[in-house]
């Protein structure tokens, strides 16, 4: 989070937070418009754009939702978080090669846990699952 002021971190993480509640309750305008008060006011932020991307996708904007996740991984390269939240925006919207390719392009920086947690929840799944589906 050094993209973002420290005297703001916490107000940050809370409207994320929020967010994410309000799209949980199925409130997805009000948790986009949330995030693209964050983004507007944090445009250099990856964590801002990540979620924003997240937010983005699972409304179906899925578009921008590549836009946001994008810009989260050229303003953090090295970034788990952002760089999972992308490939999971990238394989909501269908983009499966994307999707792969940007879990490549992380193993760059050295070994992921969480994609590895996620390779490991693949070869566990069942024959006939689709594997990946459940990656939201």
């Amino acid at each position: 989070m050094n993209q973002i002021p420290d005297e703001a971190a916490e107000r940050v993480l809370g409207t994320i937070r929020e967010a994410l509640d309000l799209d949980a309750d199925d409130q997805k305008a009000e948790a986009v418009s949330v995030m693209k008060a964050l983004v507007d006011e944090f445009p250099q932020a990856s964590i801002v754009h990540s979620y924003m991307a997240w937010v983005l996708s699972r409304d179906g904007k899925h578009r921008e939702a590549i836009e946001h996740g994008r810009a989260a991984v050229k303003l953090s390269p090295e970034s788990e978080m952002s760089s999972i939240l992308f490939f999971r925006v990238l394989w909501s919207a269908g983009e499966r090669k994307q999707a792969l390719d940007e879990m490549k392009r992380l193993e760059t920086y050295g070994h992921s846990e969480e994609y590895a947690r996620l390779m490991e929840e693949w070869s566990e799944a069942k024959p006939g699952d689709q594997a990946g589906e459940s990656i939201q």
